[in-house]
């Protein structure tokens, strides 16, 4: 995989020449039980622990059980660089737990315990001066779920200077509908992701029909009004739409896929980091996808990108 981390250094250590901009990102904080091991996850933890490497002021928010696997979380991320102040701790609350299963391809179904610490984040004063002081806020859907992170996410949305969306649809519980959670916070976003099945989901709600890429993204934009509207497809790449209407493609990367738990959270790093650090969107764009396939080559969600090489 030398050719990846060739094409990878040479993007990051041009942007790096500037300020690096600050991400932080607020969620899910979870122990992923997968085949080989159990892994410190969540898709927004995995968002700063990538963007970390790749030299982002990267910041987490989130809450964690008295317990031994919230204090253990807090460590893990204090040692990959992340800044933690915002994690909360919920005494009454465990930590997050998931266990996963792959199938033949790598690809993992969750099933996810509820309620968690993480479905209890507080709207404190220093969380919502974060959300105003940092480049750009990242949340996902999943978090949505528990009414009182709910809440406080509506209320940095309103606050954030760029926000990025992460549609991530996962199992919810029951009498959750997913589209409640999604499409009041669709608007107003700096980058609004999804994969190919999310689009198509997102497209019945605003009964919008299927076309060619290019043309769904654009006919979705124009409703939900991002500044970048982006769409993953495992291994066929990745394409975006601007707020501007231009539109690019990125191909995907041929990689012995191990698993596919985090590729899409270090997809979302590196192009946000990119696009915050001034980077044309077609060079975010191909350099997020190189990551997110390298990663997908590896075991468990936040891989030491040192090991690229």
């Amino acid at each position: 995989m030398a050719w990846t981390f060739v094409l990878l250094a040479t993007s990051a250590s041009a942007l790096s020449a500037n300020k690096p901009p600050s991400i932080l990102a607020i969620g899910e904080t979870l122990y992923d039980s997968l085949p080989h091991g159990v892994f410190l996850g969540g898709a927004p933890l995995n968002v700063a622990v990538h963007a970390a490497q790749l030299g982002a002021h990267a910041a987490y928010a989130s809450a964690v059980g008295d317990d031994a696997l919230g204090r253990d979380a807090k460590r893990r991320l204090e040692a990959l660089s992340v800044d933690c102040e915002l994690v909360q701790t919920r005494p009454g609350l465990e930590t997050g737990f998931v266990s996963c299963v792959l199938d033949e391809n790598g690809d993992a179904t969750y099933d996810i315990a509820y309620p968690a610490a993480w479905d209890s984040v507080h709207a404190e004063p220093s969380l919502l001066t974060a959300a105003r002081s940092f480049d750009c806020l990242v949340h996902g859907s999943l978090a949505l779920r528990g009414e009182e992170t709910a809440s406080t996410l509506r209320k940095l949305a309103a606050d954030a200077t760029r926000r990025v969306f992460d549609i991530n649809v996962r199992p919810l519980p029951d009498g959750i509908e997913v589209r409640d959670l999604v499409e009041p916070l669709l608007q107003g976003c700096y980058v609004v992701k999804m994969n190919e099945d999310e689009l198509q989901l997102v497209q019945a709600w605003f009964d919008l029909k299927p076309a060619t890429l290019e043309k769904s993204l654009l006919e979705l934009n124009e409703v939900v009004g991002a500044d970048h509207l982006v769409v993953t497809r495992a291994e066929r790449g990745a394409a975006l739409v601007d707020a501007s209407g231009a539109y690019c493609e990125s191909p995907g990367f041929v990689v012995d896929v191990v698993d596919t738990v985090g590729s899409g959270d270090s997809f979302t790093a590196r192009l946000v980091y990119g696009l915050l650090s001034g980077e044309a969107a077609s060079d975010a764009l191909g350099a997020a996808t190189r990551l997110g396939s390298w990663v997908a080559s590896q075991a468990g969600a936040t891989p030491r990108h040192e090991s690229l090489g």
